[in-house]
């Protein structure tokens, strides 16, 4: 969206607004993905309104100065305001057209600005739907079925082996166990690595799989969406700096 206001050559004021409005969805977004879940019942609106003021008391403190007093007045009606901002931004880019600073809408260029903000909320809603939804639970929750049959079979395996083998150690047992006991004792130091090495090892594979299930939950497999937006913020800053420092003169359109 910046590279194609600068090789508009959109003003400046035009074009830090919607870098703005594109840098605080994203900062909405990830703030709302670590905010406590919702509640049901008699108190859900009221829950969700002040979920949406601390989320923006987060952001004053995070990225102040980033939304403006009016907006945030508008935005904090809505519980997903970080898709609605680009509602403004297709509405600015309409408005932008029939002005005459960027080509009409039957333009091939019009289509394209708008194919990027289409892309960008589709992006953002299939980012909130991945943490609603949950949708690896089924083969997570079957996985954990698989891991407690498991440990409860070598559990009782074990239990009989380790009761075969004191058995025919102590010599109540008959002659042919006594007779057996160094292959008792060989089968015993099997069954045990077989009882506790695969158990941690299908234990760890059910912890990944929980994990991945829930990328914005864990604090050490969290996605490091803050370093992302900090990059993201660095990017458009540079790509603006570099703009404003051409030997050649701006672009500009002309309707």
């Amino acid at each position: 969206m910046q590279m194609q206001m600068i090789a508009l050559g959109v003003d400046h004021e035009r074009c830090e607004m919607l870098t703005r409005y594109g840098i605080l969805s994203a900062w909405l977004l990830h703030l709302s993905l670590n905010s406590p879940r919702q509640t049901t019942g008699s108190e859900e609106e009221e829950f969700r309104y002040s979920a949406r003021e601390r989320t923006f008391e987060w952001l004053e403190k995070a990225r102040p100065h980033l939304v403006q007093t009016r907006e945030k007045q508008r935005l904090l009606r809505h519980p997903e305001s970080y898709a609605l901002l680009w509602t403004w931004v297709a509405s600015l880019i309409g408005r932008m057209s029939q002005d005459g600073e960027i080509p009409p809408m039957a333009s091939p260029t019009y289509g394209r600005i708008i194919e990027i903000v289409e892309m960008a909320y589709g992006s953002i809603r299939e980012v909130r739907t991945l943490d609603l939804v949950k949708a690896p639970f089924v083969y997570v929750h079957t996985l954990a079925v698989l891991v407690h049959v498991n440990h409860i079979l070598n559990a009782i395996s074990f239990g009989l082996m380790m009761g075969m083998t004191t058995k025919a150690a102590m010599g109540k047992a008959e002659n042919n166990l006594q007779n057996n006991l160094p292959q008792l004792l060989s089968s015993l130091l099997v069954q045990f690595c077989m009882s506790m090495v695969a158990p941690f090892l299908y234990l760890a594979l059910l912890d990944v799989c929980v994990c991945l299930s829930q990328p914005f939950t864990y604090q050490d497999t969290k996605i490091p969406a803050l370093q992302f937006l900090k990059a993201l913020e660095d990017d458009v800053a540079n790509a603006a700096v570099m703009a404003d420092n051409t030997k050649w003169k701006k672009p500009r359109f002309k309707k």
